[in-house]
């Protein structure tokens, strides 16, 4: 067991490293891959708290490797969520592994939606954007390919989708918004929806929505707001 905790900066991604309260017999700030250097890890939760509030709202974490590449999604909420989920593959710990986390605010406006994908080959990447009220965006990952371009030729088999508005994606009505983030083929066939994850209000960790698709060049992922 480890506990790492770091301070982060709203809609950035952050590296967190491994406490250094000296409370728990840890040596503090300290890369999660150097610190455990040979470990394996199997289970992670990954927890946003605000000082004195509730409004902190998970993005999404991850265990990424020197190249910076994805290694496994970290599932994890807001200040209520608990338990321990078990990583969808493994992860062992090497100099240059690295544990990284975002967060938002919550707020009842456009937010950053994110998906946490996991493919068939052990192929992981996260794609997220902040939303546009009545319009479509294209859901990036942090190298600015988009989901076809990251993912061809992947069979995506799970993804964990989140976004920190209070009231969602679509609430103020039918006509713009749609409730979900949603992957379509280059001729704009739906593939599948992701419903995200308020991951702030809840006490379960943003679950892993199940659903196996063929990933091609061409594949789009969009978030459409309604504010």
């Amino acid at each position: 067991m480890t506990y790492l905790r770091d301070t982060v900066t709203l809609d950035a991604l952050t590296e967190i490293q491994t406490d250094s309260s000296g409370i728990l017999n840890i040596s503090g700030d300290v890369p999660v891959g150097q610190a455990y250097v040979g470990k394996t890890a199997t289970h992670a939760l990954a927890k946003v708290v605000t000082d004195s509030a509730t409004s902190g709202a998970f993005c999404y974490a991850a265990f990424y490797g020197p190249d910076g590449s994805v290694l496994c999604p970290i599932q994890g909420g807001g200040n209520r969520v608990s338990g321990l989920p078990k990583l969808a593959k493994s992860v062992r710990m090497t100099t240059g592994t690295v544990c990284k986390a975002q967060a938002q605010a919550q707020a009842d406006s456009v937010e950053i939606g994110s998906l946490a994908v996991y493919c068939t080959s052990g192929k992981c990447d996260v794609f997220f954007a902040t939303a546009s009220d009545g319009a479509n965006v294209s859901m990036l990952n942090a190298q600015g390919s988009t989901y076809g371009q990251s993912l061809a030729g992947q069979t995506v088999v799970a993804a964990y989708a989140t976004y920190g508005a209070t009231y969602g994606l679509a609430d103020t009505g039918i006509a713009d918004g749609i409730g979900a983030f949603f992957v379509e083929s280059s001729t704009g066939q739906l593939k599948m929806l992701y419903s995200p994850s308020p991951a702030s209000t809840v006490a379960e960790p943003a679950p892993y929505i199940p659903g196996t698709h063929l990933v091609n060049q061409n594949d789009t992922l969009t978030i459409r707001a309604n504010v």
